[in-house]
C-alpha cells in the first residue's frame, strides 16, 4: 500500500489530513512519482534537518539551475561559514534596525495607501503578495518603475523550484526568467562595483570573496536567492497571520489591544499553516529513520506541515492557538525554538529575522488602519501549494478610519 499523493489535487486542496495519514501510517514511504523518501514525523524531520548523515545536495538539482550558481544553501563546513559570515550582517543587527526596517515601513504604508479608504481589499494580491518583492526591490535599491517585472521573474522563478510534476512548459518560463533578470541586474552590477551604496546590492558587489571581489555569476545568484526566499514565503506568513486572526475574533481582539501579541500569531501561524511545507535533504548514506531505512544517495522530503502538527509535540495540533504554551515568540524565529518551519541546524533559515520583521510591521500597521477588519460576505479564501503554501486570496472588509 503506497503512502499519501503530494501531487495529487486533494492534497492542495488540504494536505493536513494526508499528513495525519503518513504520520501514523506511513512515517517512512517512497513516493512513486518524484522518488522522494518522505518523512513527516518531528523527531525524524528535526533529526534529518539538524546535518549529518544528512546533506543538501539535492539543492544542486533544485535550487542552483533555479538561481544559476551555488548559493550558501547548498554548502558545508568552511565554505558554508564565509558565506554565512559574508551574507549575516547585511540581514540582522545593525542593518535590520537602520537600513532594512525603514525600507519595510515605507513600503508597508505604500501598499496601505491604496486601500485604507475604500473599506474593503484582497489582503493578497493586493498586499501580501507585493510587500516582499518592493522591500527587497527597496533593500537592493532597484528602480520602482522595474517592480512589476521582478514580480514575474519570482513567480516563474518559484514555480521551476517547486515543479516536482516536471512540466516542460515551468521549467522553460524558469529559464526564461532567469536569463531576463541576470541581463538586467548585469548592468546595475558594474556600476555598483564601480560606484557602491549603501544598499544590499553594493554590498554584494563589494564583499570580501576569498580576498577578492564576489564574482558576477555568485552575485547574481545571490539576488535571484533573495528575490525567491523573501518572496512567497513572506506573502504567506503575512496573509496567512491576518487569516488566522480574522478567523478567530477572540484572539484578534486580544492582538488588538496587547501588540506584544502579533509575535505570538506570527510563530503559531508558522506551526499551524508554514509557508514552507516540506524541505529536501538528501542520504549522505544507509540511515535507520521512519522505521526503515532510507538508501544513500536518495532525496529525502522532510514534510514541514507535518512535523508541525505532531501530537507527539503539540498538544491540540491542529488548533490555532495564540497562547499555545509551546510557541516561543523569540525562540521561534532562532535555531532554538519548538517550530521547524524555519529549518535546523547550520542551514537555518537566514532571513528569519528580516522575515519577522516584515510580518510584524505589515501585520501592525493592518490592525492599525483595518481595526474592525472581517472576512468579506461570501468570500472563500482558498490555499495552494505542495512546496511551499499560501492563500491565493483573502477579501476582508473594513470601516475606514475605525
Amino acid at each position: 500500500m503506497a503512502g499519501p499523493d503530494i501531487l495529487a489535487p486533494e492534497y492542495d486542496a488540504d494536505p493536513y489530513p494526508f499528513h495525519a495519514t503518513m504520520r501514523s501510517s506511513f512515517p517512512l514511504y517512497r513516493h512513486g512519482a518524484t522518488g522522494f523518501h518522505v518523512i513527516s514525523r518531528y523527531a525524524d524531520v528535526t533529526r534529518a534537518l539538524k546535518g549529518h548523515p544528512f546533506t543538501n545536495e539535492c539543492y544542486a538539482w533544485q535550487v542552483e539551475p533555479v538561481h544559476g550558481g551555488r548559493t550558501i544553501i547548498q554548502m558545508d563546513g568552511a565554505e558554508h561559514a564565509r558565506h554565512h559570515k559574508m551574507l549575516g550582517p547585511p540581514l540582522r543587527g545593525h542593518d535590520l534596525r537602520e537600513r532594512i526596517i525603514p525600507s519595510i515601513e515605507n513600503a508597508v504604508a505604500e501598499l496601505i495607501d491604496r486601500f485604507a479608504r475604500r473599506g474593503k481589499v484582497d489582503l493578497v494580491t493586493e498586499f501580501a503578495t507585493l510587500l516582499p518583492i518592493n522591500v527587497m526591490a527597496a533593500l537592493l535599491a532597484l528602480p520602482r518603475e522595474d517592480r512589476p517585472r521582478f514580480r514575474h521573474w519570482y513567480v516563474a522563478l518559484m514555480a521551476q523550484m517547486s515543479n516536482f510534476g516536471g512540466s516542460e512548459a515551468i521549467e522553460r518560463a524558469g529559464v526564461a526568467a532567469r536569463a531576463e533578470l541576470n541581463d538586467y541586474l548585469t548592468p546595475l552590477i558594474r556600476r555598483r562595483r564601480e560606484d557602491p551604496g549603501g544598499d544590499l546590492l553594493s554590498a554584494l558587489c563589494v564583499a570580501d570573496h576569498d580576498g577578492a571581489a564576489m564574482p558576477d555569476a555568485q552575485v547574481l545568484a545571490y539576488c535571484s536567492m533573495l528575490l525567491a526566499a523573501g518572496g512567497e514565503t513572506t506573502a504567506a506568513a503575512i496573509s496567512g497571520t491576518m487569516y488566522n486572526l480574522v478567523r478567530h475574533p477572540t484572539q484578534l481582539a486580544q492582538v488588538l489591544n496587547r501588540r506584544e501579541l502579533v509575535d505570538r500569531a506570527h510563530a503559531e501561524t508558522l506551526r499551524h499553516d508554514p509557508p514552507i511545507q516540506m524541505i529536501l535533504r538528501t542520504a549522505g548514506e544507509d540511515v535507520r529513520i521512519g522505521g526503515g531505512t532510507v538508501p544513500a544517495g536518495a532525496t529525502v522530503a522532510c514534510m514541514i506541515a507535518a512535523a508541525n502538527r505532531d501530537g507527539a509535540r503539540f498538544a491540540d495540533p491542529d488548533v490555532f492557538d495564540l497562547f499555545r504554551p509551546e510557541i516561543d515568540p523569540v525562540a521561534d524565529f532562532t535555531a532554538a525554538g519548538a517550530i521547524v518551519t524555519f529549518g535546523r541546524g547550520r542551514h537555518f533559515c537566514l532571513g528569519s529575522m528580516l522575515a519577522k520583521a516584515e510580518v510584524d510591521i505589515a501585520v501592525n500597521r493592518l490592525l492599525d488602519v483595518l481595526g474592525d477588519v472581517r472576512l468579506a460576505p461570501g468570500a472563500r479564501p482558498r490555499w495552494t501549494g505542495v512546496f511551499t503554501r499560501g492563500l491565493v486570496n483573502l477579501p476582508v472588509t473594513f470601516t475606514p478610519g475605525g
